[in-house]
């Protein structure tokens, strides 16, 4: 009993130290506080939990591997110390010692309603609700990625993490009530923007009626005059669609009968002809309406896919048929293509500076051919200067946040037997990433391919970049028998279709990035690469890049090479599922190639385009590239007897001790999590204060050394 009342006693000394959030908060990044609040949050967000106390809301993230979260669950009322952090925007608090929790089960503090201009620094980790939310890809499913709504005429963004609840689950097609807790997530200075919402599972989206759509608008079964649209709903209901060639739609086909699953196939249709769907099913009085949707039927035209490298190939991996290594000859190949152009040319490349394109582009307006050209405006752009003054050149909206970095080319788009486009990763940049660098190139004749892209180039030309675009393209393409994706940046949540295509490995999963920052898709590789019977290898170009995966990949034991400091420049964006010469029977060999990189900035802000390409021989072709220069490259599998660096004590305490032959030029402490800590040069001691794990970085002499560290 005496034990029992002593505990108590010091608990509620601890308790009675404790500030108003509000006022902890005010004393800003660095102090130390203790707070008391209720719990709003569980372990469906991850690590994190946010806590309110009627004054305002605050984030714990504990950073120091001791667990002191380990027991706290949404409802629990808990008092904390620790030290206010800033983390891309959001005020966090990194504990220093384990939660006291007070008790458990206590009612929630109620949402705020707000509009979402309302939303900022003074709702941030607070629980919020708007009403009448309408997300803009309402009838598909949520997966890892941000996702936009409206309400009453304002924009907002809700964030789903990897193990979401939500994720899988139907976007909701009609107005919703929303719930969530307010967060932000931005790196920009001052942090005054990337506020998002954080819903916890689907009780936090509220509908309004009883019959809902439970499933995305699946499009199946596409020919040159037809194609089938299926879906799920709640309750039996009837099965109806409304379609035609602009959103006004006008075409009403009633299936009727009552069914929970729903087909419809539309027919009597036009090739390479692009048609809004909405989709609807009636229950009595009770309907459930998906957004509309634009889908295309398969063209008329070759399907032909040419893929080109500019660096040597490996063909002993070849099914059959073998890499294109093109070397010097990429400003060729690409003038070649654009001799052929007949009536159009739309030329959207981030940056360019070589002289034979441009003679080619000149030669194709001379002849008569309508040339159009988007670049970037905070790059050089040399050859822009060459091309005949009479062809309209636009820049990117400066004011727009993100860059042009679409890298394509669309010839003769309305043709069914010329039109082409061009696609994959390089700029026209000479030599760095014509001849340099290692790039891929990817021409593709579908005409309605080709018009999907000249709606992108066309949205664009018009003015709008970035942001100010829409989801307005068709997505699903049949080219001559081969299921082909396309999704532009930011307006169609590459990320997700990025990790969905990741998630679906049956054996193996190669990768060729100049960039890789997105931690959801860091995520998703590691969990493909845990699972049974698969194997991942990856190369990085940028492996000190902030935020990185690559220390992460590589400390859980991904097979991820560094491409940093090789002379010529990994400049890929390319992903091969399942492409192995004995992979035959994997159930979906595909390749993902674009310009999107796997960063923030390429999902939220810039310009992109990424291909998705369901085809055994296709991807076969870009895994000789990669294992061309996957076997290049020295092991990563760096061992400290292998460079003879030797860093200790391990564990510590307070100093990491670095010996070493070498010139040791740089250190560099992550977290747990991968985030960069503290950067030190030309020194062989590391300090650390804090217990917990953490990843130390060794550069001496060009050669590399990543060791996990215990600071006891």
């Amino acid at each position: 009993m005496r034990i029992q009342i002593t505990i108590m006693i010091i608990a509620l000394a601890f308790y009675s130290n404790a500030q108003d959030i509000a006022t902890a908060r005010s004393q800003g990044i660095g102090a130390s506080v203790t707070v008391t609040g209720i719990v709003t949050n569980g372990d469906e967000l991850g690590p994190i939990r946010y806590i309110e106390d009627g004054t305002a809301g605050l984030a714990i993230y504990d950073l120091s591997g001791n667990n002191y979260l380990a027991n706290v669950v949404r409802g629990d009322s808990i008092t904390i110390s620790g030290t206010l952090v800033d983390y891309n925007g959001l005020m966090e608090m990194n504990p220093t010692s384990i939660a006291t929790i007070h008790s458990i089960n206590n009612p929630l503090p109620n949402a705020q309603i707000v509009t979402p201009l309302q939303i900022g620094e003074s709702t941030e980790s607070e629980l919020v609700q708007i009403d009448n939310a309408i997300f803009v890809n309402g009838g598909s499913n949520f997966a890892v990625s941000t996702y936009d709504f409206t309400s009453n005429g304002q924009q907002g963004r809700i964030y789903i993490r990897t193990g979401h609840p939500l994720v899988g689950q139907l976007i909701p097609v009609g107005p919703v009530t929303l719930i969530g807790i307010c967060s932000q997530y931005t790196f920009s200075v001052p942090a005054n923007d990337g506020y998002q919402i954080l819903p916890r599972d689907s009780a936090d989206i509220i509908f309004a009626g009883n019959l809902i759509i439970t499933s995305p608008i699946t499009q199946s079964n596409i020919t040159n005059n037809s194609f089938e649209l299926s879906w799920t709903t709640s309750d039996s209901s009837t099965t109806n669609c409304n379609y035609g060639l602009t959103n006004s739609l006008g075409t009403v086909i009633n299936n009727g009968g009552n069914t929970t699953n729903h087909s419809i196939i539309l027919t009597g249709l036009q090739p390479a002809t692009f048609y809004y769907v909405e989709c609807y099913s009636i229950n009595g009085i009770d309907t459930a309406i998906s957004s509309i949707g634009i889908y295309t039927t398969a063209s008329n035209s070759s399907g032909k896919i040419r893929p080109y490298f500019n660096h040597s190939v490996d063909t002993t991996v070849s099914i059959g048929v073998h890499a294109q290594d093109i070397s010097t000859y990429f400003n060729d190949t690409i003038k070649a293509y654009i001799d052929r152009a007949q009536n159009t040319l739309d030329i959207c490349v981030y940056n360019a500076s070589d002289a034979t394109i441009a003679t080619a582009i000149n030669d194709a307006h001379n002849r008569g051919v309508q040339v159009r050209y988007i670049a970037d405006d905070d790059v050089v752009n040399a050859m822009l200067g060459n091309l005949n003054s009479n062809i309209p050149v636009i820049y990117r909206d400066p004011s727009v946040p993100g860059i042009m970095h679409n890298k394509f080319m669309i010839i003769d788009a309305n043709s069914t037997d010329n039109s082409w486009i061009m696609g994959g990763s390089c700029n026209w940049t000479n030599p760095s990433n014509l001849f340099n660098d290692y790039n891929n190139i990817i021409f593709i004749q579908d005409k309605a391919l080709a018009k999907a892209y000249e709606l992108e180039f066309n949205e664009m030309w018009n003015g709008d970049f970035g942001n100010n675009k829409l989801d307005n393209t068709p997505h699903k393409f049949n080219i001559n028998g081969i299921e082909t994706e396309l999704y532009f940046s930011p307006s169609d949540q590459t990320t997700s279709q990025i990790n969905r295509v990741i998630e679906s490995v049956d054996w193996t999963l190669e990768f060729g990035l100049l960039s890789f920052t997105r931690n959801d898709i860091g995520a998703t590789v590691i969990n493909v690469n845990n699972s049974f019977g698969t194997n991942v290898r990856g190369i990085i170009e940028q492996e000190n890049v902030t935020g990185s995966e690559y220390a992460d990949l590589l400390a859980a034991g991904v097979n991820v090479k560094s491409h940093q400091g090789i002379p010529k420049q990994l400049h890929h964006k390319y992903a091969i599922i399942d492409a192995g010469p004995n992979s035959i029977a994997a159930a979906d060999p595909i390749v993902l190639t674009g310009s999107h990189n796997w960063s923030t900035n390429a999902e939220v802000n810039s310009d992109e385009n990424t291909l998705i390409i369901h085809d055994h021989t296709i991807a076969n072709i870009y895994l000789q590239e990669f294992t061309e220069r996957f076997n290049e490259l020295s092991s990563t599998a760096i061992f400290e007897e292998e460079i003879n660096i030797s860093v200790f004590p391990n564990p510590a305490s307070e100093k990491i001790q670095i010996t070493s032959p070498y010139t040791i030029e740089e250190l560099i402490l992550y977290d747990i999590q991968g985030r960069e800590l503290k950067r030190k040069s030309l020194s062989n001691t590391m300090e650390v204060y804090k217990a917990g794990v953490y990843f130390l970085k060794v550069v001496a002499d060009n050669k590399k050394l990543v060791k996990k560290i215990i600071v006891e």
